[in-house]
C-alpha cells in the first residue's frame, strides 16, 4: 500500500491544496493521503495569522467534500507547540503503516531548498519518492532538478500551474478573499477570525 504524506503551514488552506489533494486522489486513488497541517514551521516562524485551532478548523471547510477514509486530516503537527519536523513526521506514518511505502507530496517550489530541511538524506531514505504537484514550470517544460536529489525519486506530475500562496492571500485585508482563493464558506469563517482578533485588539 501507498502511504502519501502531504504538509505545510495551510495558513490558511486554499485552492491550490484543494488541487494538491485533487490530483493526488486521482493519480493514487488506492494509495491513503495523509494531509498535515502544521502550526510552527521551521522556515516560516512568526508567520501566523490564525491559532492552531482556527488553521484545523479552516482545513475542516476547505476540504470538506475531499476527506474520506483515504484522505485524512492528520493532526500530528498541528497539536505541537513549538517546530515540527518532516522526517518527525514520517517516522510516526511509518510506526501506524510499518509495510507501506511512504512517498512525500511537495510543491516545485521545494525542489531547490530541499536540502535545507531538516535529515533531508533521511526523509530520502524513508520514502520511496517525491511526488511534486504544484507546478510553477508550464507543462511541457522540464523541471530542473537540484544535483542532490535523484532523479529516479522525483516524480513531476503534469498538473496545471495554480499560482497562489498562503503569504499572497494574507496580504488581502481583514480576510477578504476572493472565491477563486478559497471557498466561500472558507472565506465566512476566515473573516470571523480575523475580526474577533480586531476587536480582542480594540
Amino acid at each position: 500500500m501507498d502511504v502519501l504524506f502531504f504538509g505545510g503551514s495551510f495558513n490558511p488552506p486554499h485552492r491550490g491544496h484543494r488541487h494538491v489533494i485533487e490530483t493526488i486522489s486521482k493519480s493514487y486513488p488506492n494509495a491513503l493521503l495523509y494531509v498535515c497541517p502544521n502550526y510552527v514551521s521551521p522556515f516560516k516562524l512568526g508567520e501566523r495569522s490564525f491559532t492552531s485551532e482556527e488553521i484545523w478548523k479552516l482545513c475542516l471547510v476547505e476540504f470538506e467534500g475531499l476527506l474520506s477514509e483515504k484522505v485524512i486530516l492528520w493532526d500530528e503537527e498541528i497539536k505541537q507547540a513549538n517546530v515540527s519536523y518532516t522526517i518527525d513526521s514520517l517516522t510516526v506514518l511509518k510506526s501506524l503503516h510499518p509495510e507501506a511505502a511512504l512517498s512525500l507530496v511537495i510543491g516545485e517550489d521545494n525542489l531547490a531548498s530541499f536540502d535545507k530541511w531538516k535529515s533531508y538524506l533521511e526523509i530520502l531514505n524513508a520514502t520511496k519518492q517525491l511526488i511534486v504537484v504544484r507546478r510553477e514550470t508550464s507543462y511541457p517544460k522540464e523541471i530542473p532538478l537540484p544535483a542532490f536529489l535523484p532523479k529516479s525519486q522525483v516524480l513531476i506530475l503534469d498538473n496545471p500551474i495554480l499560482p497562489m500562496s498562503s503569504t499572497e492571500i494574507r496580504m488581502v485585508a481583514n480576510g477578504d478573499w476572493s472565491s477563486q482563493f478559497v471557498l466561500p464558506k472558507t472565506r465566512v469563517l476566515a473573516m470571523q477570525f480575523l475580526k474577533a482578533k480586531q476587536g480582542n485588539v480594540l
